[in-house]
């Protein structure tokens, strides 16, 4: 923990006082995530309206030196109080995690919750419907250092696809990986008593991006945004990712159909927050269907 500080010699306490003197935001929620969620997507969106924080990673230890330095924390303790008075915006403050990522920094579900305690701090639950492609994403990801199209264009994108080729093992194991955050995320919610909003990829690039806002805002309890926001990330999957998945289903079958099973009533309790008449496509374990959703909020 005391290679994420920076030494005290090194640190300005005066702006880390001015900005405690700040009151702290009156609205705080933490967005749990799984990676290839589209997190980054809602980072961006929220981030461009600034009514509902900026919910950055504030917790993954690759990013903590910086913004630890940055916000002249010299202890966890101190990063904690100042963050919802210097990164709040409209008196709201939220960050994200994925659940390896508590346990590196917070050791565990307890000491995590007692800093931010589910009565006080409103709760996400970002996921993927589809963890086959979003096992393929995260393969592609880590093998073409390619995560966003902000910082990619269209040409880089197939150029990097001509350099990858299909591993099954490698995807196994990154589905693996989200399916541990996943199952370990869930058991913070049962040990502590949280009930986050569930949300995930396939619902959120379903409906306007307003009304992704405005269910967060009605969660948080602030008021909603009125604006069609703007949001430069798009998705970067290609043909090359559907191949991969079909043929990862395809020489996978039972596991992936046993993994299915596990995260069918996870994903049956993800919120119904599509506009009245819009259709949502789900995976039926044989096959994609499209179905009619209700709103919620």
């Amino acid at each position: 923990m005391a290679a994420r500080f920076s030494k005290l010699r090194d640190l300005d306490r005066e702006e880390f006082a001015k900005f405690m003197a700040q009151t702290t935001a009156s609205k705080r929620y933490v967005m749990h995530f799984t990676p290839r969620s589209g997190s980054s997507w809602i980072t961006d969106l929220v981030t461009s309206v600034r009514f509902l924080g900026r919910p950055d990673e504030c917790f993954n230890p690759n990013f903590m030196p910086v913004m630890t330095r940055r916000m002249n924390a010299k202890n966890l303790d101190e990063y904690i109080e100042v963050l919802p008075r210097r990164r709040k915006t409209r008196d709201v403050f939220g960050f994200q995690i994925t659940h390896h990522q508590l346990i590196k920094v917070f050791r565990s579900h307890n000491a995590f919750a007692s800093y931010f305690p589910p009565d006080v701090w409103h709760s996400f639950w970002l996921i993927r419907e589809d963890i086959v492609a979003q096992a393929v994403s995260l393969y592609k990801m880590i093998n073409t250092q390619i995560a966003h199209t902000k910082h990619s264009d269209h040409d880089e994108i197939m150029q990097r696809d001509l350099e990858i080729s299909y591993n099954g093992a490698e995807i196994k194991t990154w589905l693996l990986h989200i399916l541990e955050a996943e199952r370990g995320t869930e058991q913070y919610f049962a040990e502590t008593g949280t009930t986050p909003f569930r949300m995930s990829y396939e619902r959120n690039f379903a409906v306007p991006p307003r009304r992704v806002l405005n269910l967060m805002a009605n969660h948080v309890g602030t008021k909603k945004f009125n604006h069609p926001p703007e949001n430069q990330h798009k998705k970067i999957a290609t043909q090359l990712n559907e191949e991969f998945a079909a043929k990862f289903r395809a020489d996978h079958s039972d596991f992936v159909a046993e993994i299915e099973a596990e995260r069918a009533p996870m994903i049956a309790s993800i919120g119904n927050y599509l506009m009245p008449g819009q259709r949502h496509r789900v995976w039926t374990g044989s096959g994609w269907t499209r179905k009619f959703d209700k709103v919620q909020g």
